[in-house]
């Protein structure tokens, strides 16, 4: 190794899961999972086919443009921390090499549909001849039976049959769909609180492993609020509200305002609705833009609670929509949140990364590509642990850049027998 690049990955031996090994075989339903798990120290192997590598480091976008196996910011930020290995599950060479690892790891990772892992060597009751303490996790889209478990599934599948697209979106043109993937966001963190929970459980079940069936139809169902309840207990459907609020199914005051600057969110049209109203009439008065609301009757009305005639809201809605549309959306936040409403700015993507709460909480990290001379700033914890910290863990690994660490230095092969397994496409 060069003593002056840094290891790929970094090392993190205070870490809560240091010492215990993943093997991910993975697609995009696992792959951010099993990062933060490296994250939190797990030694993460990567397992890829030979020579073109896991197919998600064909996603765009890529750095510079230039698609390549290498350059993927999808692999960049879902594999970042992980070693990587060929290995071909299709050959017995491969599979036997394969179990000599499982003997070796704690959990393993798979998302081959219901029926098709036996034949990799990737179904529970191999895993378990293997290593009897090792846990399986299979990720599919509707899990490992019932009549949809055939059904091929990717993120907008699961954003659509998990109930998440309908509630998205408005009623004039439909259900939409969120613009990044957050049903494999949620299949992705389910699966691993799953692990941790079947890892946790592995001294009380006799120092045996067991297999997690994750769903992620039933992980993007198992975040959508209340909206089934709403629909068993009270036959109310909810629906995507567009620029209104959907309280209990029920469409409500409008809550997102634009600005001259972007958009804000606002519950209950800004807080002109509700006990609270005075502060924002008053607000609105002090500019001459209260249109009347400052009126006593209006007043009234507006903080009692009772149900506003239609043509008596929209007023209201169009009087904060004035306000709004000629100021910044950080200065309405601000004086909005000092007279105890709680606004908030819409951020676009790019003013994420610029957020200065962010900057301020040390969310960002820098993580250095040795292999293309620049540092990039990356996504930091999702959590923090005061004893046993999350560390971001450097660079996603190339194709086979682990191999001969792993099947060398791990599994003990001889570099000749490397180089043979190389030859006949095994690795």
């Amino acid at each position: 190794m060069n003593p002056e690049r840094p290891p790929v990955p970094l090392a993190h031996p205070s870490g809560p899961l240091a010492g215990y090994r993943v093997l991910d075989l993975a697609d995009e339903k696992g792959q951010l999972g099993t990062r933060l798990l490296a994250e939190l120290g797990a030694d993460v192997i990567k397992i890829e086919p030979p020579r073109d590598g896991d197919p998600a480091r064909q996603h765009a976008p890529f750095f510079r443009n230039e698609a390549g196996a290498e350059t993927s910011l999808f692999w960049w930020t879902m594999n970042a921390g992980k070693r990587s290995i060929t290995l071909q599950l299709k050959l017995e060479a491969g599979r036997q090499l394969f179990h000599r690892l499982v003997a070796l790891s704690d959990i393993v990772v798979e998302t081959c549909m219901p029926g098709e892992s036996a034949a990799l060597g990737l179904d529970y009751a191999a895993i378990e001849r293997a290593n009897p303490s090792a846990i399986l996790v299979s990720i599919t889209g509707f899990g490992q039976d019932g009549p949809y478990a055939g059904w091929h599934a990717t993120d907008i599948v699961g954003a659509a049959m998990g109930g998440l697209m309908y509630l998205n979106g408005d009623p004039e043109r439909g259900p939409v769909r969120t613009t990044v993937p957050q049903a494999y966001t949620q299949v992705n963190v389910q699966a691993m609180v799953g692990a941790l929970i079947a890892l946790y459980a592995r001294p009380l079940n006799g120092g045996r492993g067991q297999h997690v069936d994750v769903s992620m139809q039933e992980a993007v169902a198992n975040a959508m609020d209340n909206a089934q309840q709403t629909w068993d207990i009270r036959r109310v459907n909810a629906s995507g509200p567009g620029l209104y609020r959907n309280t209990a199914g029920i469409r409500t005051a409008r809550y997102l305002f634009e600005t001259a600057d972007g958009w804000v969110a606002a519950l209950q049209a800004g807080g002109l609705i509700g006990q609270q109203a005075n502060a924002i009439i008053d607000w609105l008065a002090e500019h001459g833009e209260a249109r009347g609301l400052d009126a006593p009757e209006w007043r009234q009305k507006l903080t009692s609670l009772q149900p506003l005639a239609p043509e008596e809201r929209e007023y209201v809605e169009e009087t904060m929509a004035a306000f709004c549309r000629t100021r910044k959306k950080e200065d309405l936040v601000a004086e909005a949140q000092r007279r105890g409403a709680g606004w908030a700015p819409v951020f676009s993507p790019r003013e994420i990364v610029e957020s200065k709460q962010l900057a301020v909480r040390g969310y960002w990290t820098r993580v250095t590509h040795e292999d293309l001379g620049e540092s990039f700033t990356y996504p930091g914890a999702p959590f923090r642990l005061s004893a046993t910290p999350w560390m971001q863990r450097g660079r996603a690994p190339h194709i086979g850049e682990h191999n001969e660490e792993v099947y060398c230095g791990l599994l003990g092969l001889e570099p000749q027998e490397l180089r043979r397994l190389r030859l006949r496409m095994v690795i």
